[in-house]
């Protein structure tokens, strides 16, 4: 069983000649994949400059997205499984071993990550909040290690050193083949935010079981060459912001939705204004409105490469939906625009609920009901979730 841990980098080489440095220490032949896109600080003539057989590089002078960079990275790698990781990171002593111990093609592993407390008020599972340092010039290597020792023996003493990971993020191991064979990270999520979500959703619907590996454990600086760089930590907030709307956008639901189903829903939004339209297009499949959208595809289609165009029709347009939700946005204030988040799960209810034959029966032959202003009707329940599994390449 062989290991190639994924960077991603941009910039910030101080922290990739250091994860580079520190993982050799520990891993003279472990196979790391470095890809970089339009860094500017030197980073592509480093790699240039690297003597190690073991080192798997490509740079290009372009921006790309993160998930363009790591699909990079997963397509040089050469071993039968793949840590994604950042360059940010230091590897505790046995932290591939680990890994290997538990890994198979079934199986999605979380590492778990120490970090300062950076964002100690937003725990997570698989996050130890503890500061040995809060860069590479203040890292406190040898307590770390000893730390990472000490929590190793306590989980083995205890017996526990996996669990089954009610939720996962960006920093796991996976099957390399499995990972090609669904495309990868989407870059609908551009340049970053979400794409981890994306992808553990598509990996926990295609059946793959999710485990925290609590003896692999890394130390974090958190976010040094993403939200905090200085590239990004002006426009950390708007980017997060649209992300999630792309996401909201592909699956038609939030991120954090308790039934991640999707439903073929097209909006008849009538009096419609832009504010509306704007709170309400990321939920919808397609939307069928009485209003010019020309400014608001305007604004927003450079925030996403889902043809907003082709997604918002004439209201006479001809529906083929499986579910019709009709709104009056005359009619609506701001609480009832912000329903549009629930109409999964109201209209995933109507149709699972158990109900007596003869409702059922009325079910069948009025299949319209209203909620909270929205006048809905179920035409074909199926749900299309399934089909987001592999990767669309329409936008790529």
């Amino acid at each position: 069983m062989t290991f190639s841990v994924l960077i991603g980098v941009k910039n910030n080489l101080v922290y990739t000649q250091f994860f580079y440095h520190q993982t050799r220490l520990l891993y003279p032949t472990v196979e790391i994949v470095f890809v970089s896109f339009n860094s500017t600080d030197g980073t592509h003539q480093w790699l240039n400059s690297l003597q190690d057989d073991q080192v798997k590089y490509h740079y290009e002078n372009r921006e790309r997205t993160l998930s363009d960079t790591y699909n990079k990275c997963i397509q040089l790698a050469t071993s039968d499984y793949v840590i994604f990781a950042h360059n940010d990171m230091v590897l505790a002593p046995g932290f591939v071993e680990q890994l290997a111990a538990l890994q198979t093609d079934q199986r999605v592993l979380f590492y778990t990550t120490v970090e300062p407390p950076i964002f100690a008020d937003d725990p997570r599972p698989g996050k130890i909040v503890r500061d040995f340092g809060a860069d590479v010039n203040a890292f406190q290597r040898d307590n770390f290690f000893q730390f990472a020792r000490a929590e190793q023996q306590r989980n083995e003493q205890a017996g526990q050193t996996a669990i089954p990971a009610s939720k996962g993020i960006f920093f796991l191991a996976a099957s390399r083949t499995l990972l090609l064979e669904i495309g990868g990270l989407d870059p609908l999520f551009n340049p970053m935010f979400c794409e981890d979500d994306d992808l553990l959703l598509r990996l926990s619907l295609k059946g793959l079981e999710m485990v925290s590996a609590l003896n692999a454990l890394c130390y974090h600086f958190v976010s040094k060459t993403s939200r905090f760089s200085d590239e990004y930590v002006h426009r950390t907030q708007q980017i997060e912001r649209q992300s999630n709307r792309n996401f909201i956008r592909k699956w038609g639901f939030r991120n954090s939705a308790g039934i991640p189903i999707k439903y073929d829903i097209g909006l008849v939004l009538t009096n419609a204004t832009t504010a509306a339209l704007r709170e309400l297009e990321p939920w919808a499949s397609t939307i069928y409105t009485d209003l010019n959208p020309e400014s608001y595809i305007r604004d927003e289609q450079p925030y996403t490469a889902i043809d907003l165009t082709g997604k918002i029709k004439p209201l006479k347009a001809e529906r083929t939906n499986g579910v019709l939700v009709s709104l009056d946005a005359r009619k609506a204030d701001a609480a009832q625009l912000e329903q549009v988040a629930f109409l999964p799960e109201v209209i995933h209810r109507r149709i699972t609920k158990p109900q007596p034959l003869l409702k059922q029966l009325w079910y069948r032959l009025f299949p319209i009901f209203t909620w909270r202003g929205y006048r809905i009707r179920i035409i074909d329940p199926t749900t299309h979730e399934m089909r987001l599994i592999h990767k669309d390449l329409t936008y790529a």
